[in-house]
């Protein structure tokens, strides 16, 4: 079962959805990256099970196959569910860092729509489509709802969303050359 997509329109970010983002983002606190980057990965995921035949990493697809020919036993392997939990942690805070910096130029849309444009021809490479990008939405806004708690107020949900939606829109008109 492959993703659903729902058609996601862009809507501009008023002064208030800017403040009440950055006020939210220093809520989560840079310490916080892994562990929400982590869910939000696992969520991805969950709903969008296609997603996980992409994001592969090839050094513990290599070390799996270096120990499975080289004649070792399954004790010198190393562990790899453990190196790929390690490593989809680390892929989720790269993203939460990605977030901070489209986050830190949410009012210079100029600026965040360029940034949105490298990171969608950076991700076309692995062939990531544009319902893989949507499945953020669903992720991200359960990783924060998560963390954050009853912090997590519908105010500041529609500020993300705005965000989010700005973020789907931007990224996939890289992913599909649609630069409109």
């Amino acid at each position: 079962m492959g993703c659903s997509q729902a058609k996601i329109e862009p809507e501009s970010l008023t002064p208030d959805d800017a403040r009440i983002i950055r006020e939210t983002w220093k809520m989560v606190g840079r310490e916080a990256y892994g562990e929400y980057g982590q869910r939000l990965m696992l969520r991805i995921f969950q709903k969008c099970p296609d997603i996980k035949a992409l994001w592969q990493n090839p050094r513990i697809m290599n070390a799996t196959n270096a120990a499975t020919t080289s004649g070792g036993d399954e004790a010198d392997a190393p562990n790899t569910a453990n190196r790929w939990k390690m490593d989809l942690r680390n892929h989720g805070s790269k993203f939460f860092n990605s977030l901070d910096d489209l986050i830190n130029v949410v009012d210079k849309p100029d600026e965040l729509f360029k940034m949105l444009h490298d990171i969608g021809l950076h991700h076309k490479g692995y062939e990531v489509k544009s319902e893989h990008i949507q499945a953020i939405v669903d992720g991200l806004n359960h990783t924060m709802e998560f963390g954050l708690r009853d912090k997590w107020t519908d105010a500041r949900q529609k500020s993300f969303g705005r965000l989010i939606n700005i973020i789907v829109a931007r990224t996939n008109r890289a992913l599909t050359g649609d630069e409109k």
